[in-house]
């Protein structure tokens, strides 16, 4: 993902040093709810992790690498999720479209509640992320996968846009979850039935 030479995050060469970055990510994706992704500043991390900036600029030279740090560790938790999906509908495979699409979606409803943090950087990427050569191309893989996951139930004569349509799909999903992690309980039910509604009545006519 990252394609300049802009300074990286130093990867830890023991347990302790990777359980410090963790905490100083943890850290930095709970300062991004309260002060935003360009509001967060290296020392506010530090002391929210309780450790010195000496330590902090140990593993990030600056705070695009920090935050370079925390987007990719989203990302991959993002692509074992889209990987997961697909092996556990191969073992067991959905009856339909509808049941298959549902399945592959309903883990990434749950990492973005558990993650608005996530939200956040994405939201902020274009700023955040300007000249850095970073790019959130996790959703490229998870539309692959959501492919993967589709494909059989898709009739012959939409096979060809099935990959389109997938990409379509996520983009969409991630734009509404986003927009409803700020909604209150009842609205984000709302919003999200909404979703389900669009992308089901999408899909069938694939079928």
């Amino acid at each position: 993902m990252i394609v300049s030479a802009a300074p990286k995050a130093k990867a830890p060469s023991q347990d302790r040093g990777q359980r410090r970055v963790d905490r100083l990510l943890d850290a930095a994706a709970y300062l991004i709810l309260i002060h935003g992704a360009e509001g967060l500043k290296m020392d506010m991390v530090a002391k929210q992790a309780a450790t010195s900036p000496g330590s902090l600029y140990q593993f990030f030279p600056n705070r695009a690498a920090l935050l370079t740090a925390l987007a990719e560790r989203y990302g991959a938790e993002i692509e074992a999720i889209a990987q997961s999906n697909v092996r556990r509908q191969a073992a067991a495979p959905p009856d339909s479209i509808e049941q298959a699409a549902r399945q592959f979606l309903q883990p990434f409803l749950a990492f973005y509640e558990a993650n608005p943090a996530y939200v956040v950087l994405a939201e902020a990427s274009d700023r955040v992320f300007a000249g850095s050569g970073y790019d959130f191309g996790e959703d490229d893989q998870v539309a692959l996968n959501m492919r993967q996951a589709l494909q059989p139930f898709v009739a012959s004569a939409h096979q060809s846009r099935l990959e389109t349509v997938c990409k379509l799909l996520i983009t969409t999903a991630h734009a509404t979850i986003s927009a409803a992690i700020k909604l209150p309980p009842v609205g984000k039910l709302d919003w999200l039935a909404e979703l389900d509604a669009l992308i089901i009545g999408y899909l069938r006519g694939l079928v």
